[in-house]
């Protein structure tokens, strides 16, 4: 079960590859937020988030690289989707795979705040009625 899935294609360009030939560890984090973009784009756009006066904000990050990802590599698709949601707390899970195979898997925890105060705030209702739809009853 994956709620509120999102894929993205992945294009390696020549600056995100390091020294020793694999994307650099910094270029995942910006695809995680591709991923993340995609996602409120397609389920609760950034626009009508901010309308109401708040923000997401990521807080932390886990990253788990499986194999590395060369430039040689096509076919890389990215995945993200709302593993959980809390009162103030989204889960988000993601995977980058080549040619089908999980390559590196990721797992973000974020809230969403007041933009005036900066204070957490629940999760907005829209995003958590698409969550629950998609995920049927609570288990």
């Amino acid at each position: 079960m994956k709620p509120l899935r999102v894929t993205l294609p992945i294009r390696i360009r020549g600056y995100d590859i390091d020294f020793v030939g694999h994307v650099n560890n910094i270029v995942y984090i910006r695809w995680l937020e591709d991923l993340r973009m995609h996602l409120l784009d397609v389920y609760y756009p950034l626009e009508k988030v901010t309308a109401i006066g708040v923000a997401p904000v990521i807080v932390a990050t886990n990253i788990h690289y499986r194999q590395p990802i060369g430039l040689d590599d096509r076919e890389v698709t990215g995945e993200m989707w709302i593993d959980r949601l809390e009162s103030a707390t989204f889960h988000l899970s993601a995977e980058f795979r080549v040619r089908e195979k999980v390559r590196c898997t990721a797992t973000q925890r974020g809230t969403f705040i007041n933009m005036e105060t900066n204070r957490p705030v629940r999760v907005p209702t829209p995003l958590r009625e698409q969550f629950e739809a998609q995920r049927g009853p609570a288990r």
